[in-house]
Protein backbone atom coordinates (compact mmCIF):
# COMPACT_ATOMS: atom_id res chain seq x y z
CA UNK A 1 0.00 0.00 0.00
CA UNK A 2 2.85 2.42 0.73
CA UNK A 3 4.32 1.99 -2.76
CA UNK A 4 0.97 2.95 -4.28
CA UNK A 5 0.73 5.98 -1.99
CA UNK A 6 4.24 7.04 -3.02
CA UNK A 7 3.55 6.46 -6.72
CA UNK A 8 0.36 8.55 -6.70
CA UNK A 9 1.47 11.23 -4.27
CA UNK A 10 0.37 14.75 -5.34
CA UNK A 11 3.83 16.15 -4.57
CA UNK A 12 5.15 14.58 -7.79
CA UNK A 13 3.24 17.16 -9.82
CA UNK A 14 4.92 19.97 -7.92
CA UNK A 15 8.38 18.38 -8.05
CA UNK A 16 8.12 17.83 -11.80
CA UNK A 17 6.94 21.37 -12.54
CA UNK A 18 10.45 22.87 -12.67
CA UNK A 19 11.87 20.13 -14.96
CA UNK A 20 8.82 20.53 -17.20
CA UNK A 21 9.42 24.28 -17.47
CA UNK A 22 13.18 23.98 -18.04
CA UNK A 23 12.89 21.22 -20.63
CA UNK A 24 9.93 22.83 -22.38
CA UNK A 25 11.64 26.20 -22.65
CA UNK A 26 14.85 24.51 -23.84
CA UNK A 27 12.99 22.71 -26.62
CA UNK A 28 11.11 25.84 -27.69
CA UNK A 29 14.33 27.86 -27.83
CA UNK A 30 16.01 25.05 -29.78
CA UNK A 31 13.11 24.70 -32.24
CA UNK A 32 12.74 28.35 -33.21
CA UNK A 33 15.88 28.87 -35.35
CA UNK A 34 15.34 25.46 -36.98
CA UNK A 35 11.78 26.39 -37.94
CA UNK A 36 12.99 29.67 -39.42
CA UNK A 37 15.87 28.08 -41.35
CA UNK A 38 15.13 24.43 -42.21
CA UNK A 39 17.80 24.47 -44.94
CA UNK A 40 20.52 25.30 -42.43
CA UNK A 41 19.16 22.67 -40.04
CA UNK A 42 19.32 20.12 -42.86
CA UNK A 43 23.05 20.94 -43.15
CA UNK A 44 23.45 20.34 -39.41
CA UNK A 45 21.68 16.97 -39.65
CA UNK A 46 23.83 16.01 -42.62
CA UNK A 47 27.02 16.73 -40.65
CA UNK A 48 26.24 13.80 -38.32
CA UNK A 49 26.59 11.45 -41.31
CA UNK A 50 23.88 9.15 -39.96
CA UNK A 51 20.93 9.59 -42.32
CA UNK A 52 20.53 9.09 -46.03
CA UNK A 53 19.90 12.25 -47.99
CA UNK A 54 16.31 11.20 -48.69
CA UNK A 55 15.47 11.50 -44.96
CA UNK A 56 17.35 14.68 -44.09
CA UNK A 57 14.85 17.19 -45.52
CA UNK A 58 11.94 15.39 -43.87
CA UNK A 59 13.72 15.53 -40.50
CA UNK A 60 14.73 19.17 -41.00
CA UNK A 61 11.11 20.20 -41.55
CA UNK A 62 9.26 17.98 -39.06
CA UNK A 63 11.60 17.67 -36.06
CA UNK A 64 11.61 21.40 -35.12
CA UNK A 65 7.81 21.52 -35.16
CA UNK A 66 7.66 18.40 -33.00
CA UNK A 67 10.13 20.05 -30.60
CA UNK A 68 8.01 23.23 -30.50
CA UNK A 69 4.69 21.44 -29.96
CA UNK A 70 5.99 19.12 -27.25
CA UNK A 71 7.84 22.00 -25.57
CA UNK A 72 4.69 24.11 -25.34
CA UNK A 73 2.52 21.15 -24.32
CA UNK A 74 4.84 20.03 -21.49
CA UNK A 75 4.94 23.59 -20.12
CA UNK A 76 1.17 24.04 -20.08
CA UNK A 77 0.64 20.48 -18.83
CA UNK A 78 -1.37 19.20 -21.80
CA UNK A 79 -1.11 15.43 -22.17
CA UNK A 80 1.78 15.68 -19.75
CA UNK A 81 2.83 12.05 -19.65
CA UNK A 82 2.49 11.58 -23.41
CA UNK A 83 4.58 14.69 -24.07
CA UNK A 84 7.22 13.56 -21.56
CA UNK A 85 7.35 10.22 -23.37
CA UNK A 86 7.81 11.98 -26.74
CA UNK A 87 10.52 14.19 -25.27
CA UNK A 88 12.29 11.12 -23.89
CA UNK A 89 12.17 9.59 -27.37
CA UNK A 90 13.64 12.70 -28.98
CA UNK A 91 16.31 12.91 -26.28
CA UNK A 92 17.30 9.27 -26.93
CA UNK A 93 17.67 10.17 -30.61
CA UNK A 94 19.83 13.20 -29.72
CA UNK A 95 21.94 11.14 -27.30
CA UNK A 96 22.54 8.47 -29.94
CA UNK A 97 23.50 11.12 -32.53
CA UNK A 98 25.88 12.92 -30.16
CA UNK A 99 27.44 9.64 -29.03
CA UNK A 100 27.93 8.64 -32.66
CA UNK A 101 29.60 11.98 -33.41
CA UNK A 102 31.89 11.69 -30.37
CA UNK A 103 32.84 8.05 -30.97
CA UNK A 104 33.55 8.68 -34.65
CA UNK A 105 35.37 11.98 -33.99
CA UNK A 106 33.09 13.86 -36.36
CA UNK A 107 34.09 17.50 -36.51
CA UNK A 108 31.36 20.10 -36.87
CA UNK A 109 30.89 23.74 -35.87
CA UNK A 110 28.24 22.80 -33.30
CA UNK A 111 25.66 20.19 -32.47
CA UNK A 112 22.90 21.97 -34.40
CA UNK A 113 20.78 22.12 -31.25
CA UNK A 114 20.09 25.82 -30.88
CA UNK A 115 21.70 27.85 -33.61
CA UNK A 116 22.19 26.97 -37.22
CA UNK A 117 24.90 29.58 -37.62
CA UNK A 118 28.01 27.90 -38.81
CA UNK A 119 26.19 24.88 -40.20
CA UNK A 120 27.97 25.57 -43.47
CA UNK A 121 31.20 26.81 -41.80
CA UNK A 122 34.53 26.15 -43.36
CA UNK A 123 36.73 23.40 -41.94
CA UNK A 124 38.87 25.82 -39.93
CA UNK A 125 35.98 26.49 -37.55
CA UNK A 126 35.03 22.89 -36.89
CA UNK A 127 35.68 21.07 -33.66
CA UNK A 128 34.55 17.83 -32.08
CA UNK A 129 31.26 17.79 -30.21
CA UNK A 130 31.89 17.41 -26.46
CA UNK A 131 30.55 15.43 -23.55
CA UNK A 132 28.83 18.47 -21.99
CA UNK A 133 26.06 18.17 -24.56
CA UNK A 134 25.58 14.52 -23.66
CA UNK A 135 25.33 15.36 -19.97
CA UNK A 136 22.71 18.04 -20.70
CA UNK A 137 20.64 15.61 -22.77
CA UNK A 138 20.91 12.81 -20.17
CA UNK A 139 19.75 15.20 -17.43
CA UNK A 140 16.73 16.23 -19.49
CA UNK A 141 16.07 12.56 -20.31
CA UNK A 142 15.98 11.58 -16.64
CA UNK A 143 13.87 14.63 -15.79
CA UNK A 144 11.32 13.76 -18.47
CA UNK A 145 11.42 10.13 -17.37
CA UNK A 146 10.42 11.29 -13.90
CA UNK A 147 7.60 13.38 -15.38
CA UNK A 148 6.46 10.46 -17.52
CA UNK A 149 6.37 8.07 -14.55
CA UNK A 150 5.03 10.30 -11.79
CA UNK A 151 3.38 13.52 -13.02
CA UNK A 152 -0.36 12.97 -13.39
CA UNK A 153 -0.88 16.42 -14.91
CA UNK A 154 -2.55 17.89 -11.84
CA UNK A 155 -0.80 21.20 -12.46
CA UNK A 156 -1.74 22.29 -15.94
CA UNK A 157 -4.35 21.79 -18.62
CA UNK A 158 -4.76 18.08 -17.79
CA UNK A 159 -5.78 18.99 -14.24
CA UNK A 160 -8.21 21.65 -15.45
CA UNK A 161 -9.83 19.19 -17.86
CA UNK A 162 -10.25 16.66 -15.07
CA UNK A 163 -11.80 19.27 -12.76
CA UNK A 164 -14.33 20.35 -15.39
CA UNK A 165 -15.29 16.76 -16.18
CA UNK A 166 -16.40 16.18 -12.57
Amino acid sequence: MTLQRFWNHPAHSWVSLLPRLITGITFIIAAWPKILNPDDFAWSINMYQMLGREYINFMAVTLPWLEMITGVAIIIGFRTRAMAFLLCGMLVMFIVALTYAIVNHIEMPGCGCFSQEGAKAIDAYKSEVGYGLLIRDWLMFFAMGYVWLFDDGRIGVDGLIRRFKK
